[in-house]
């Protein structure tokens, strides 16, 4: 009988020394006593001689918060437990106990090449970037440079895709395309992708691969991976904006999500224009008006939906497989000063996406919007 005592008092003592039970504390009455009732009338009457003086917020327990985020901790939480019974020695291996990451995208299993040089698997859906403007390393000349970066969702660590960096040439607009500076630097470079060049007044836009030179001794060079042209700006029914078409070649490689096999992609037919059959034409949508703001605009509520919010910009776009399409291929809108939120899906590589990208962020002597 003893021995089953002491391990009752055993357990008990290994049980209120890891919990607080706050049927245990002393100001807690069991019964209805005369005990009770008198301590209850005298000794607590005794702890606060001066009612008049005494501050009734003095024993009011304050809400716990985090030591990381000083947000009040939920009574659920882990953190919370843990402050409640006085570990603070410990408590900052938990200091993002309530913090939730984000589900892993569809495209997160990816490696940054496949994103890049090959056309987004259809059974992944779109992918979501962020382009950035960014201050110009040291090595590159002037010019402006930017960063291709997925985003990955809350409490994921968002991986960089691309650099590009910009110059004009004779007035003309020149992006030098790679994963890393490296490849900025030299074309030799095994992280080098492309390059796009414009014409003079910015209505054509082409993107080339690795082998496209500048200087190409007179040889006729290679089809370009896409091309994206600018109609000058408009006025129509639905106000002034920009009108962008882009061009893909329409038998891209088709790759599933669990496909390893390489394939290179293949840049528009010889002499395009004339086969428009052969060719995946991108249409840009026109901006509709909103009776709220009382402006034109394109519509971005996927994005505020996601808690983005995408602000007004003539360099914002919308792309469809066909014209007035409901299915977005690619868009872009701002977020920021120097940031833009990036969607692409089938049958677009990372690197056409970018690159479609980088010439509506260009700025334009055909367009005076």
């Amino acid at each position: 009988m003893k021995k089953t005592n002491a391990l009752s008092v055993s357990t008990t003592r290994t049980y209120s020394s890891l919990y607080f039970n706050p049927l245990n504390h002393p100001s807690h009455c069991r019964s209805s006593s005369t005990d009770c009732v008198g301590k209850s009338q005298f000794e607590f009457e005794d702890e606060h001689p001066d009612k008049e003086n005494h501050n009734v917020n003095v024993n009011k327990p304050k809400p716990f918060r985090s030591l990381s985020t000083d947000r009040i901790l939920k009574p659920s939480s882990l953190e919370f437990c843990m402050q409640m019974n006085h570990f603070q020695t410990s408590l900052n291996i938990w200091d993002y106990s309530d913090s939730e990451s984000a589900p892993a995208s569809s495209w997160s299993t990816l490696p940054n090449k496949s994103l890049i040089c090959r056309p987004l698997p259809l059974d992944v859906g779109r992918c979501t970037c962020f382009i950035l403007k960014e201050q110009t390393p040291h090595g590159l000349s002037g010019g402006t440079f930017f960063s291709l970066y997925t985003n990955e969702g809350q409490g994921r660590q968002n991986r960089k895709l691309a650099v590009a960096h910009h110059k004009r040439r004779n007035g003309r607009s020149y992006f030098t395309v790679a994963q890393s500076v490296k490849g900025l630097l030299s074309h030799s470079d095994d992280t080098f992708l492309g390059t796009v060049t414009a014409n003079l007044i910015g209505s054509k836009y082409y993107i080339w691969d690795q082998a496209y030179r500048r200087n190409s001794g007179g040889k006729q060079p290679k089809p370009p991976l896409a091309v994206v042209t600018y109609i000058p700006t408009i006025t129509t029914c639905t106000g002034s904006h920009r009108s962008m078409r882009a061009y893909v070649p329409k038998h891209q490689c088709m790759p599933l999500k669990n496909t390893n096999q390489v394939q290179h992609i293949k840049g528009l037919p010889m002499n395009w224009e004339g086969k428009l059959d052969k060719v995946h034409q991108l249409f840009s949508k026109a901006p509709l008006y909103n009776k709220i703001s009382k402006q034109y605009e394109l519509d971005f509520r996927d994005k505020g939906k996601a808690g983005l919010k995408i602000q007004r910009s003539v360099k914002n776009f919308q792309l469809t497989l066909e014209e007035n399409g409901s299915q977005t291929i690619l868009q872009l809108g701002r977020a920021g000063k120097s940031k833009f939120v990036m969607d692409y899906r089938y049958p677009l590589t990372g690197y056409q996406a970018f690159c479609m990208c980088l010439a509506s962020m260009d700025a334009k002597l055909c367009c005076t919007v």
